[in-house]
């Protein structure tokens, strides 16, 4: 007596475009998820390079009668306190090219100059075209390493025709690739992420404008 032929019941058409529609659905779900995520993960990355700057120049500080770096060359001064160049490259700075600045209005002064540590912006990220850097290299002039440099001419465009707004964002614009913000180093030694918007005043950029 023969056996009976098996037959394997096979997955029918619809099935099939039911679980790939599950699958896309899932797919449009998490893969956002996963994107923020990593951006987090340089978000953090960035805070982490902002809070090992933001210590050398305090420690540089302390080793010079309480007086930051002259803002020209900063970034070498700091040198010797880092033993690190990989930290000047933010993660997120899409040619891969260094991406903080130092506050011009901080530079070469003292700690005391600060009426309050904790809200004055000492360095935080900068525009590509703020550092005069197109490259992975070193190639810049030496006074370019700025946030809010002083020789920013008034942007007719945000109706501003003298020098009142400098000390702020406004006519420059902070790069804000970390989740729609920046991150910023400030006097106190504290690092955080902040909108444009929450830093777009002379108290967080003069540190001798005293805090409200």
């Amino acid at each position: 007596m023969r056996a009976a032929a098996k037959h394997t019941k096979g997955f029918t058409l619809i099935e099939l475009l039911v679980v790939i529609a599950i699958i896309s659905i899932l797919a449009s779900i998490l893969f956002p998820v996963f994107a923020r995520a990593r951006a987090k993960g340089r978000q953090a990355a960035c805070i982490s390079n902002l809070y090992q700057i933001t210590l050398a120049l305090n420690m540089y500080a302390q080793d010079a009668d309480e007086i930051y770096p002259p803002g020209p060359g900063w970034f070498d001064a700091v040198f010797p306190y880092t033993r690190n160049r990989q930290i000047m490259f933010c993660p997120d700075r899409k040619d891969r090219a260094p991406g903080y600045g130092m506050n011009w209005r901080g530079d070469g002064l003292a700690i005391g100059t600060f009426w309050d540590p904790a809200v004055k912006v000492l360095i935080g990220d900068v525009r590509p075209e703020f550092l005069g850097i197109t490259s992975v290299g070193y190639d810049h002039s030496p006074g370019e390493w700025w946030i809010n440099r002083p020789g920013d001419p008034p942007d007719p465009s945000d109706g501003t025709t003298d020098n009142s707004w400098r000390g702020t964002l406004r006519g420059t614009s902070a790069p804000e690739r970390h989740n729609d913000g920046t991150v910023y180093g400030f006097a106190d030694g504290h690092v955080k992420w902040a909108r444009e918007m929450q830093l777009d005043n002379d108290i967080s950029w003069n540190p001798s404008t005293p805090s409200e």
